[in-house]
């Protein structure tokens, strides 16, 4: 197990799931926060990331997510149906 791995939210590591590894970085000054979509609905908080870092993480596989600035926390940045192995760098 890789300790610089994160798990999103509420999602133990050892559930019976099957997990995509993704990696995001933040390029940004102020931190993104990644939330689960539910249908159409704005899910639970899945993850944080802080400015300029970049944190790997194990998302259960068709993961669709969404994307929310700390500048702008009302307005979506994205939509995205996770892949595995893929970086997604923001902006």
């Amino acid at each position: 197990m890789d300790i610089d791995t994160y798990y999103p939210y509420n999602i133990p590591f050892f559930s019976d799931l099957k997990f995509i590894s993704v990696k995001f970085v933040n390029n940004e000054d102020h931190i993104i926060n990644i939330h689960f979509m539910d249908k159409d609905i704005l899910g639970n908080l899945a993850g944080m990331i802080f400015p300029h870092s970049e944190r790997k993480y194990q998302f259960p596989e068709k993961s669709i997510v969404a994307i929310i600035t700390e500048k702008k926390p009302h307005k979506f940045h994205c939509f995205i149906k996770l892949k595995p192995d893929w970086s997604y760098i923001y902006p």
